[in-house]
């Protein structure tokens, strides 16, 4: 009886990842738009959803869609626990637009929410230190040693409150030699902003990705440790820190990628790139 039942539990759940997946957009290469496996999204979602249950969380970017995927298996009791609610940023305007019409399509409005942002640009003040946790899987740094994380990192350490708990995912290939000095410099990245790391699970995830299909990723968990409220300081990114960010020579040059889909009631899936200034 048992493995009839947990059988009936996946099917339900597939098809539940299977409503998300067919929502997303598609990735754009250049921008490190790699998307995450069915299988693995289903027990990553089950994954964030205990780490993070009943904490406003904010997520850093997130063409995977996880945070549909966990806000819509919770809602539908297929996992036992969820955040309380969700807010995902994102440059890509896209991404932001389907995450709307799910939420809403779904009736996920009142607990999911997503607005346009890049984390070149400083952080919007009123989203100072208003969250209890936050998740993001950046670009993965192959260029440049991982300050594309970093960069993310301290947009999500900008956005928590000082008791958060937060998961980052990076890449995790004994194959790839650059995974292992970007995650070293992850892992001292986070202890020095005050992030303990509470669990590192390796080669969590696999992808879509045809030039490296073997590439996997980790979770990296993490819980506050001491951190402070501060009043707010943020500052758009260095051109330094632009440079190589999506590999080498790939600058971050965009700003936002904008729709022209319309939300998706046309079937183009065109789109265009505003470019980043920064003055």
């Amino acid at each position: 009886m048992n493995a009839a039942r947990r059988s009936i539990d996946l099917r339900e759940s597939l098809n539940a990842i299977s409503d998300v997946v067919v929502n997303r957009p598609p990735p754009i290469r250049e921008f490190d738009q790699i998307y995450m496996k069915v299988a693995d999204m289903l027990l990553q979602a089950d994954y964030i959803g205990n780490l993070f249950d009943h904490r406003n969380v904010v997520f850093v970017g997130d063409g995977d869609a996880i945070a549909l995927c966990v806000m819509h298996l919770h809602k539908r009791g297929l996992i036992e626990r969820g955040p309380k609610r969700v807010l995902v940023l994102d440059f890509d305007e896209r991404v932001v637009n389907s995450i709307k019409e799910f939420a809403r399509q779904f009736g996920l409005s009142r607990i999911v929410s997503a607005r346009l942002y890049n984390v070149a640009e400083a952080l919007p003040k009123r989203l100072w230190q208003q969250h209890e946790a936050f998740y993001t899987n950046p670009p993965y740094g192959s260029g440049n040693g991982g300050t594309s994380v970093e960069a993310f990192l301290r947009r999500a350490f900008e956005l928590c409150s000082p008791d958060a708990l937060g998961c980052v995912v990076i890449a995790d290939s004994v194959g790839y030699p650059w995974c292992a000095e970007v995650l070293a410099n992850t892992q001292r990245f986070l202890l020095d902003n005050g992030f303990a790391i509470v669990e590192v699970l390796h080669g969590a995830h696999t992808y879509h990705l045809a030039d490296a299909p073997d590439l996997k990723s980790c979770n990296i968990a993490v819980k506050s440790c001491g951190r402070k409220l501060q009043s707010y300081q943020s500052q758009p990114l260095d051109g330094v820190t632009l440079l190589d960010f999506y590999g080498r020579a790939a600058p971050l040059k965009a700003r936002y990628v904008r729709d022209l889909r319309r939300g998706g009631k046309y079937p183009s899936r065109d789109y265009k790139i505003e470019p980043l200034d920064l003055g």
